[in-house]
């Protein structure tokens, strides 16, 4: 019994030292693509149609190959935004939108994307309370004609983490979709739930492809299917 003890508490003490190796490897990398992420933008001096997008490395476009392949650039071209504004912060959590919105140019926009609670999600905030501070946080922000939230897909889908936490992730990213879903929407807000759709479990299931060379961001690839899933939204 004891040497069985010892062969399992061996395994378990190797499987660790792996994943802590792995952690490091692929958030070395992270680390590389967040420096190098430059957040799209277009301040024109054109206000026909103003966009300001805040949010995390998401709504910088950390991942992506370029700029232009990020959600923000791709909902510009759609909307024709002739401005573009963009204040998000790589890291950013909810409760550093109040930082975000001081720093916009203009006290009204067309329109206001704002992309975040992936951070929230992985540092294990309380999905209702950080829903309810996002709804209290955006009722400061510039005002704008239309306004749409998106957050992480599927954080546990990310294969930076080690594969015993993902459920958990994954379990805490669905508690955020409809406390967010549900919040916002009460608000008048439009909300889109990335975990649903034909394109959900493909960051899953290809990961390869859908997420970038850190395991954890997008790829342009992964930032095309955030958009296909929002751009049925951006006509209503």
């Amino acid at each position: 019994m004891k040497i069985v003890l010892i062969g399992v508490g061996t395994i378990i003490a190797l499987a660790c030292v792996y994943w802590s190796i792995r952690f490091y490897h692929f958030y070395t990398i992270s680390k590389g693509l967040v420096r190098a992420a430059v957040p799209y933008e277009n301040r024109s001096g054109d206000f026909a149609k103003t966009l300001l997008v805040l949010g995390d490395s998401t709504a910088v476009g950390v991942g992506a190959a370029s700029s232009s392949e990020s959600v923000p650039a791709q909902v510009a071209r759609s909307i024709g935004a002739t401005y573009v504004e963009n204040q998000a912060v790589s890291g950013a959590v909810v409760t550093d939108l109040p930082n975000e919105i001081s720093k916009a140019a203009r006290t009204q926009y067309d329109f206001l994307l704002v992309q975040i609670g992936a951070n929230d999600i992985t540092k294990f905030h309380g999905a209702r309370a950080t829903a309810n501070k996002l709804v209290d946080v955006l009722a400061t922000a510039p005002k704008a004609t239309r306004v749409l939230v998106i957050s992480a897909g599927n954080v546990g889908a990310a294969t930076l983490l080690p594969e015993p936490i993902r459920p958990l992730y994954t379990h805490l990213n669905k508690q955020y979709h409809t406390e967010f879903g549900r919040v916002l929407s009460a608000e008048g807000y439009t909300y889109v739930d990335l975990s649903k759709g034909p394109g959900a479990e493909l960051f899953t299931s290809k990961p390869e492809i859908y997420l970038a060379a850190d395991g954890f961001h997008p790829s342009s690839a992964g930032y095309k299917l955030w958009f296909d899933a929002i751009q049925p939204y951006l006509s209503k």
